[in-house]
Formats: C-alpha cells, sequence, structure tokens
C-alpha cells in the first residue's frame, strides 16, 4: 500500500511506503516533540507499550496433506516473486524523539510505530515489556512516530502521546493508547455518536487519568503549532528509508544497531538480535 504523509500545516511532503499495522480512516492533525524521555517500564510483565494496514497473503489449497497441483489444468510459466531488498547497516540519528534507557548504552533499538495499528499494539503490549524486562539498561529504546494521513485519529494520538512527552510521562500515556486503541476508533468510525464526546476529549481524558497538568496538556494539544514539530520523526523516518537501501519499509519496523528487522517478531527473535549485537558490542 502507497500511503502519503501530511505533516506541516504551511508545507506538504510525501514519501511512498509500505504498510502492515493499522486500519484505515480519515483524519490528520498535528504534533508537539522535543522533550527526551525517562525509563519507563509498565507495571506487570505484559502490561504495557508508531501506520498501515495489515497485509494480506494467499496459499495454496491441499486435500488430505496432498497438494492439489497434479489435479489442476497444466500450470501456466509465472515468473518468481522479486527479491526483498537487503537493507544496510545504518546509524540513525533519533534527535529528541522519546526514549527509555542511557544514551551510551551498547544496543540501541529505534521503533518506528504507529499508535493505530493492530501489529504496532501488539509489539507495545506483549514484546516490548519483555525486552525491557531482560535487558535494561543494556539497551536505549527509541519510539518514532510515522503517521498516515489517511487513519482516523492517529495524529491526534501521536500528538498527545507528544504533549504528554512535555510533562516526562510520554511512555505511560503511550501504554494507554495502544490498550485504548479500539475504543478510539469507535470514537471516529463511521462517525461520532452525538454526545459520546470526541478523540480529542478522550486523550484529554488519559491525561487527566496520568495525573498530568491539564492546563499545559490541553494547550498543547489544542495548538495548531504542534503540527509542525512531527516533521522531524518525518525526516528520521525518511533518511531512514533512504540510508538503507530499503526505499519504502512497513511498520512497526525496527533498527537494532542499525540492522533492520521488519514487523512485531516475538520476543525470541528481538532477543537473538539484541544478544547478537551485545556481542558484537564487547
Amino acid at each position: 500500500m502507497v500511503l502519503s504523509l501530511m505533516w506541516s500545516k504551511v508545507e506538504h511532503r510525501s514519501i511512498e511506503r509500505a504498510s502492515s499495522c493499522s486500519e484505515a480512516g480519515s483524519a490528520n492533525r498535528g504534533s508537539n516533540l522535543g522533550v527526551k524521555s525517562r525509563r519507563y517500564i509498565p507495571n506487570g510483565a505484559i502490561v504495557a507499550t508508531v501506520i498501515s494496514a495489515a497485509l494480506s497473503g494467499v496459499g495454496c489449497g491441499s486435500s488430505n496433506g496432498q497438494s492439489t497441483l497434479a489435479t489442476q489444468a497444466p500450470a501456466t510459466t509465472q515468473t518468481a516473486p522479486a527479491a526483498q531488498p537487503t537493507a544496510k547497516t545504518i546509524t540513525i540519528d533519533p534527535g529528541d524523539s522519546p526514549s527509555q534507557g542511557p544514551a551510551d548504552a551498547k544496543v540501541t533499538i529505534v521503533e518506528f510505530s504507529d499508535f493505530q495499528g493492530a501489529n504496532c499494539a501488539s509489539f507495545a503490549l506483549q514484546t516490548l515489556p519483555q525486552i525491557l524486562l531482560n535487558y535494561g539498561d543494556k539497551i536505549r529504546f527509541v519510539f518514532v512516530s510515522l503517521v498516515e494521513t489517511s487513519d482516523t485519529y492517529s495524529m491526534e494520538a501521536a500528538e498527545a502521546a507528544e504533549c504528554a512527552n512535555a510533562q516526562g510521562a510520554f511512555w505511560p500515556y503511550h501504554d494507554k493508547l495502544f490498550q485504548n486503541r479500539q475504543a478510539l476508533a469507535s470514537l471516529v468510525t463511521p462517525a461520532p455518536t452525538p454526545g459520546v464526546g470526541s478523540v480529542v476529549d478522550e486523550l484529554k481524558n488519559y491525561a487527566a487519568q496520568l495525573h498530568l497538568d491539564a492546563g499545559a496538556f490541553n494547550a498543547c494539544l489544542d495548538s495548531v503549532d504542534t503540527r509542525a514539530a512531527m516533521q522531524a520523526h518525518y525526516v528520521i523516518a525518511s533518511k531512514a528509508m533512504q540510508d538503507s537501501g530499503l526505499g519504502t519499509f512497513p511498520v512497526p519496523a525496527f533498527f537494532i544497531n542499525g540492522k533492520y528487522l521488519s514487523g512485531a517478531k516475538p520476543f525470541a527473535t528481538f532477543k537473538q538480535m539484541i544478544d547478537a549485537a551485545l556481542g558484537a558490542a564487547q
């Protein structure tokens, strides 16, 4: 799927990329970046912590464990699918993107994610807590928002998360967003329900639940100037796509010490790559 990203109020830039972890919709607001986050490990081992549409696949039929190919009409010649591009190992400067862990950690994991994506939520709520609990300060984990203009509330969620970040609460708020992904979607799909409240109202409610300064949070979220800061995340993503040679990548996407890993893989896959990176850094 090719998607267009819109970033500032006065400037439109676009980037074409594949997508694997969000639903379609329509909404577009801005964001406020710039404050680094402290390490946060959610309460509970698997309770906790990005833009895209789930890719669907097709397979071949079979009967009683036997291939049906022999009973079908003569097969026509087919062209083998093109090999996926090999990503180069790259260096990513995440700037002031929210992060956990020491800046000088031997392993840095940069995630490109979307708050509306189903696979992004799966990683955030199931795999990330395991990574943080198992590796602690051995790693630095960085979150970079990659927002689709086609999503129904992604931009609003990214804005709200960065407004929480301004009060040192990015990671608890990050968890709130992923835990309430379906609830937020219900407020805008197919249309807002009269009297129920809006997505923005709900985002402000999450801030109140986390005891954030309501005045500061609301002013940040309501400001039309906050969108321009989201372009910083776009620049990071665009450079990663270019430098890696991929040109595009689905989200969630990860770079572990610059090595690319695509999708919400199980913890064992991350463990293998993190252990290898730690070993190479000795």
